[in-house]
């Protein structure tokens, strides 16, 4: 297992797709994700996690019933007063919901971020779906489902 110091992991698997470990304040969260069928945004998230730029990030959207999001901001140094800044985002990548085997916006289901009306805008954002939210993939193209929790939805 390759342990990044921001508590998120990854280790390859001959049976199945990488799997990531977000480990939490509450729990850890085991995640697999879709390297064959959504490979450009797989490979994009784990651009993000060995470069280190999730290091100390954080879950700054918590939508009760719908989802809980990350990937956009860290704390950036931790004192009396902390410093939060942004995750940076070098450019963004294809939206891969149409690609390959289809995943549904599910319960457990780890999707990609991005802005509202504009189809190819994800870059480091993903979030967790709280519950069945098919609904989001029809909103203009679908939002990328690219890995789906195994274990620690009770973290959820």
């Amino acid at each position: 297992m390759v342990v990044a110091s921001n508590g998120l992991s990854s280790l390859a698997s001959a049976w199945a797709g990488t799997f990531a470990q977000f480990r939490t304040p509450l729990g850890d969260i085991e995640v697999e994700l879709f390297d064959e069928d959504k490979p450009a945004t797989v490979e994009n998230f784990l651009r993000y996690v060995r470069s280190g730029a999730y290091t100390n990030m954080f879950l700054h959207r918590w939508v009760p019933g719908f989802v809980v999001q990350g990937g956009g901001y860290f704390v950036a140094t931790r004192s009396n007063t902390n410093v939060i800044e942004a995750v940076p985002k070098p450019g963004t990548i294809p939206n891969e919901y149409a690609v390959g085997r289809t995943f549904s916006n599910t319960y457990g289901t780890l999707a990609m971020a991005r802005v509202g009306g504009i189809t190819n805008s994800a870059n480091s954002e993903w979030f967790f779906n709280l519950t069945n939210n098919r609904g989001l993939d029809a909103v203009d193209g679908g939002f990328t489902v690219f890995g789906r929790v195994l274990r620690g939805t009770n973290v959820l």
